[in-house]
Formats: C-alpha cells, sequence, structure tokens
C-alpha cells in the first residue's frame, strides 16, 4: 500500500526545487549514490565527423541552481576529426553537462556502471529534436515501488528563464496518487524527485509533467538487490506515420507556411524588441493564419496596464496591417485606467489613426502560456484572434472583426514582418521583459 505520506513528500521534494540554442545540447548527470553495491557515473562519448579538430566547451549546472549564472567559465574538449572523446563530468555531480559545439559533433551518453554484468544504462542527450515544447504534456510510464525497487523523477528546464512546470503520479487505472503539483523551476534548472513512490509499492505507475517553458523528463528505476539501473524515458505518441498513415500536417493543403520554432524571443532591457522575416508568395491571397505562444512573465512595473506587444503582424510597413495584438495588465493604482484587455488594431491601406480597433476584457495570468492565433479571411469577410490558454486548453479570449479589404495580392519582393516587444520609449507602449515568445506559424492561402 501506498503510505499516507505520498501526497505532502512529493509535493516538498518538487517544490524545493519557450530552448536548447543551436550547437548546445543538455545530458542529465544523476549524481547517484551506490545502489545494491554498484556505483554508476556519467560518460558522455563525442565524435566528430568533420575533416578538421572541433572544440567543445562544457559547463557544469548544479541542480537547483539558476544555470544563466556561471561563476566559473567553462572547460574546453578538444576532439580530433574523425574521432571520438570522452568526457566523465564526475560521479559526484548532479545538474546539467551542457554541451556547445559545432554541428559536425554526434553526442550519445550513458551511466557506466561498476560490478558483475554492468554494461552501463542509457542517458538522453537533449536537443532541439527531442526536447518537449512548452505547454506539452510528458508521460513516463511504467514506473514500480517496493520490493526494493526505487523510482527517481528528474525534471529539467531548458529555457535561459524560469519556469512553472506541474506534476501528477497515477496509478495504472487512472488513481491519482499525488498532484497535481505546481513545481517552480529556475533557468536552466535540474531537479530531482528522490523515491517518489516514499517507500510504498506500486506497478505500472505514471507521471504526467507539462511546464510553460521548453522542458525534459525521465525517470530512473534503482534495484537496491541487484544493483540495477533502468532508464525510463517520455512515452512516444500515437500520431505516428510509421505504416502509411501520415501524422497530422504542420502545413495544411492548399497553404504555403512559413515557421520559427521553439523560443523566437526572451524580452530583456538590453534586448526587448525581435522581428521575424518570412518572404511573401506573390500574387492574390485569400487567407492569413498567424499564431504564437506567449508566456505572460511580471507586468511593467511603472505602467502594468500599459500595451504589452504580443505580435505587429503586417506586410513590409505599417501601412498594411494585418494584426497588432496587445495585452493590457491590472493596475489597481488607477483604477478608471483602461486595464487587462487583449487589443487589435488592423487594417490595409490605412494610415494608424485610421486603424480599426477590437478590444476584449481578458485578464492575462502571470507564468501561464497563451497560444494566440489569428485568422485573416479577406475572402469570407472575418476576422478573428483566438487566445487559448495552454494549460487547461481552454478559450480564454476571442477577438472579432471584419477586414476592411477583401483581396490583397503581393507583389515580388514583398515580406511579412512580426515584431515582438516594445522598446518601452513611447507613451502606454511598455517592454515585456520577462516573457516569452515561441512556435510562430504562418498560413498564406492563395
Amino acid at each position: 500500500m501506498l503510505r499516507p505520506v505520498l501526497r505532502s513528500l512529493l509535493a516538498a521534494s518538487l517544490c524545493a526545487a519557450g530552448a536548447a540554442h543551436a550547437g548546445i545540447v543538455y545530458v542529465p548527470s544523476p549524481g547517484l549514490a551506490p545502489v545494491g553495491g554498484s556505483t554508476y557515473e556519467v560518460q558522455i562519448s563525442i565524435t566528430n565527423t568533420a575533416t578538421a579538430s572541433s572544440d567543445v566547451r562544457q559547463a557544469l549546472l548544479a541542480t537547483n541552481t539558476d544555470g544563466t549564472q556561471r561563476p566559473n567559465p567553462p572547460s574546453t574538449v578538444t576532439v580530433q576529426a574523425g574521432r571520438t572523446a570522452v568526457v566523465k563530468p564526475g560521479a559526484s555531480f548532479r545538474g546539467l553537462v551542457e554541451l556547445n559545439g559545432g554541428n559536425d559533433l554526434r553526442y550519445s551518453a550513458r551511466l557506466t556502471g561498476t560490478g558483475p554484468g554492468r554494461l552501463g544504462v542509457y542517458l538522453p542527450v537533449i536537443t532541439s529534436d527531442n526536447l518537449i515544447s512548452g505547454g506539452k504534456t510528458a508521460y513516463l510510464q511504467g514506473l514500480l515501488g517496493g520490493s526494493g525497487r526505487t523510482t527517481d523523477l528528474t525534471l529539467l528546464n531548458l529555457a535561459s528563464t524560469a519556469s512553472q512546470c506541474t506534476a501528477t503520479l497515477l496509478q495504472a487505472d487512472g488513481t491519482v496518487i499525488a498532484g497535481p503539483v505546481a513545481i517552480a523551476m529556475k533557468p536552466l534548472s535540474h531537479q530531482v524527485v528522490s523515491d517518489i513512490f516514499a517507500g510504498g509499492s506500486a506497478v505500472d505507475a505514471r507521471v504526467t509533467a507539462s511546464c510553460t517553458q521548453n522542458f525534459f523528463a525521465y525517470a530512473l528505476i534503482s534495484d537496491a538487490a541487484t544493483g540495477e539501473i533502468s532508464y525510463v524515458g517520455p512515452a512516444g505518441s500515437g500520431a505516428s506515420g510509421i505504416g502509411g498513415t501520415p501524422p497530422p500536417a504542420d502545413c495544411p493543403t492548399g497553404a504555403t507556411c512559413f515557421d520559427a520554432k521553439g523560443i523566437v524571443h526572451q524580452p530583456t532591457p538590453t534586448n526587448r524588441v525581435h522581428r521575424v522575416t518570412f518572404p511573401a508568395p506573390a500574387g492574390t491571397v485569400s487567407r492569413l493564419r498567424m499564431s504564437l505562444d506567449i508566456t505572460v512573465g511580471p507586468w511593467y512595473a511603472p505602467d502594468p496596464a500599459g500595451k504589452g506587444l504580443i505580435y505587429w503582424f503586417v506586410v513590409n510597413r505599417n501601412f498594411d496591417m494585418f494584426g497588432t495584438l496587445y495585452f493590457r495588465g491590472p493596475d489597481p493604482a488607477h483604477p478608471a485606467q483602461v486595464q487587462s484587455e487583449a487589443l487589435l488594431r488592423h487594417g490595409l491601406e490605412l494610415t494608424h489613426p485610421q486603424k480599426l480597433k477590437i478590444e476584449q476584457p481578458f485578464q492575462a495570468q502571470v507564468g501561464h502560456t497563451y497560444h494566440c492565433e489569428e485568422d485573416y479571411d479577406l475572402k469570407n469577410g472575418s476576422l478573428t484572434v483566438t487566445i487559448t490558454d495552454t494549460t487547461t486548453g481552454q478559450v480564454a479570449a476571442q477577438l472579432s472583426g471584419v477586414p476592411n479589404l477583401r483581396a490583397w495580392t503581393f507583389k515580388a519582393g514583398d515580406n511579412f514582418l512580426i515584431d515582438m516587444g516594445f522598446p518601452g520609449t513611447n507613451v502606454d507602449e511598455v517592454p515585456t521583459d520577462g516573457w516569452t515568445y515561441a512556435n510562430v506559424h504562418l498560413e498564406v492561402y492563395k
């Protein structure tokens, strides 16, 4: 039987505790105590497939520390052309191993063990290909407890800003053992919850975990009697294209699509504005659909109800605007001021004062991620912006209007411009420092 203290233990352990950039990978280092007389340490193999030697910078980010704050400079490992180098961060180190090198490098990792028959245990190398996007859910299945077996849960925040996560522990029949538990994660941090069953027993249990920022989750099951360790990674999805059934298409039939995936912008006082540019396909367009994910950070303290820019979506310049979306926050000090709303301005071939305005009461919650999707349908004369809270899956707000034109033609050389964040130099236009913009997607229909 599971011990009644499990819920409080899991909550205490967790509470004590938008993407890896190109060229950077992460390997978790559990820093395990001996298991059944066997000891384990992390071994990372780095192969250089290029024809020239390559340097890899290695940084060790200790558990439950802000990985963006680094008192010590990274070390450097040189990998000769066509060879493999082995890196060992040390058996006692617990945290993240950050490796920053060229595109021609290949990485693998395992826990190597001492003792008879100890061949080693797989460890994940986390890249932009296998990280779990903020707002998604990871499932760790087949977890065990009891009879000398212990399951340790590990969560990794892969963003350079803090993240809010939730985790739930369930039995195979769906009965909740503990959770959902709120988890505060520091930037680029690593958290381990030891013995999630608190000495109790379970078979084929599972953990569900989700975070507002890009993340990863896995579990290690250790057997004190045999000294063996087993790795449990995120479960595979049923939306598989193997066997002739294609997965859902990222780009619908009849559309031309553009993407800036993963974390696109995280404003700071020295870098508040970011622009994404896509080439507009020449010809007449009937419909545009643009979306992005925004994780709300702290409201701008000097003017919380000022307009925080979610996106500025135009072709070439402000004169031809498909939509500009703002969020306003609450400002108790100025209750008469317009606040806590979503505001959209739009209009083609109109000066800014002529732009049409759509307003909707909306209280964006700090720490929540919202999927904002604009559907600008010129042919059918409709304009809709849908704001969905990715944590609950519920529509939090919806703005509706009508495009001022019913057709639009792009010329060769036209560009879509999508800006995120304000510099904070104009009245009523405030910075969004500490927010995260991710997964910009654009569909263009002829």
